[in-house]
């Protein structure tokens, strides 16, 4: 448990049904998660509000579940959903929001956090199922509604939240590959972890498979079973985890004795949120994991782009976006002065080291300057995980040349 007034980081987790908060201070060596059940693992917070009769009072989880099974007033579940599409609740003659009713949730159940001031909370990793474009627009504005203005907030997926959860664990459990099935939904989806030691730094990465088992299965077991032998029958499998409610009945007989041969296999329901935890406290800290692993997603950047300049009179590259990097937060702004012409060139690589490419950027209509009198102010950001943005501002150069604020852009496909 961390320290009376030490800094702690939070790690949210929302989903279509529930959310679950974990945290953990900044020494501490592993999270603990918010139970609503003193004693007991009852982690999950029912992600839905109850508006009451005809006033402006609202209520949320496992409270608005209670409300309204014997109150008049209006149930709103699926709060990520409906934050996702964009829609607007109309209740009545009043109309909501769902952006804004989902940032209601979020700060009322954190207020679970008990005797743990805002001034106290460093960071808080929001983790969802799949981080799109959209997913981080909502997130954006949830952000700004929260009001945490000195807290720093991040944004990973799934896929990342296991990462890092498993590699908080021994490393005995991930010396080869991991296996982590959920089954908190209707279908089962399963996760397959996996580490590329051949490479330095070393590569993981987290696959995702959405399998046709659905709760209602007569045969689950069976089909459970087969699944389990095709992802352990092409790959070495060292540990696994089973999370959800899809589990918590006892049908799992067969499939369960073939996943636990030669492997050690876990069950929880807290695996996202915790690895949020540990993924914010990473972001926070200089880890010497942060220099040895990279994590490649479906949300990062697997290219490192960067260029060469002169430097004390040697040619040296300058680094400007680091491939690993989630692209939604690769961003850099710089100046340089060109050595002569008007145009300079990018070196993109990709982190496997194949396929480098040079990109000459060519700023049309800057002609007639004397060489190194050319300033520009350079911003390098990524549109979409496969979209790059060069965008190159004109300063001038002092009384030779007046600053003309001409922008030049370029986007370029990663």
């Amino acid at each position: 448990m961390f320290g009376l007034g030490e800094r702690i980081v939070i790690g949210y987790d929302i989903s279509t049904e529930y959310a679950q908060i974990s945290y953990m201070g900044m020494s501490d060596n592993m999270p603990s998660t918010v139970t609503l059940t003193e004693g007991r693992e009852d982690y999950n917070i029912p992600a839905c509000l109850f508006k009451r009769g005809e006033v402006n009072q609202w209520f949320y989880g496992r409270e608005a579940l209670n409300y309204s099974s014997v109150e008049e007033g209006h149930m709103v579940d699926n709060l990520w959903e409906h934050a996702l599409v964009g829609d607007k609740l109309k209740i009545d003659e009043d109309e909501f929001d769902h952006i804004a009713l989902l940032a209601l949730f979020i700060k009322r159940s954190l207020g679970l956090l008990k005797n743990i001031g805002k001034d106290r909370i460093a960071a808080i990793m929001f983790t969802v199922p799949d981080l799109t474009k959209r997913a981080i627009e909502v997130l954006d504005t949830v952000n700004s509604v929260l009001g945490l203005d000195d807290t720093k907030v991040f944004y990973v997926g799934r896929e990342e939240s296991i990462f890092y959860y498993v590699i908080h664990q021994q490393k005995e459990l991930w010396k080869q590959d991991v296996l982590v099935y959920d089954f908190s939904g209707r279908n089962l989806t399963g996760y397959h972890f996996s580490i590329n030691k051949n490479s330095m730094p070393r590569v993981a990465v987290v696959d995702d498979r959405v399998h046709p088992i659905v709760r209602s299965d007569v045969n689950k077991d069976g089909e459970f079973y087969e699944v389990i032998h095709e992802d352990t029958n092409k790959d070495v499998v060292s540990g696994a985890f089973l999370i959800g409610s899809g589990f918590d009945d006892d049908w799992c007989h067969d499939s369960l004795k073939e996943l636990c041969r030669n492997r050690r296999v876990f069950k929880g329901n807290n695996l996202y949120s915790k690895g949020a935890c540990y993924a914010v406290r990473e972001r926070l800290i200089d880890s010497d994991m942060n220099q040895s692993m990279i994590f490649l997603g479906k949300d990062k950047l697997r290219s490192n782009v960067g260029m060469k300049v002169m430097k004390a009179g040697k040619e040296s590259y300058f680094a400007i976006l680091d491939g690993g990097e989630s692209w939604y937060d690769a961003s850099k702004e710089f100046d340089i002065i060109l050595d002569k012409g008007n145009e300079f060139e990018l070196l993109i690589t990709p982190l496997d080291g194949k396929n480098i490419r040079s990109i000459d950027i060519v700023l049309d209509g800057l002609t007639g300057r004397e060489p190194k009198t050319t300033r520009l102010h350079m911003k390098v950001f990524m549109e979409s995980e496969d979209r790059l943005r060069v965008c190159a501002t004109d300063m001038g150069f002092g009384e030779f040349y007046p600053t003309t604020y001409q922008l030049f852009t370029k986007q370029i496909e990663l």
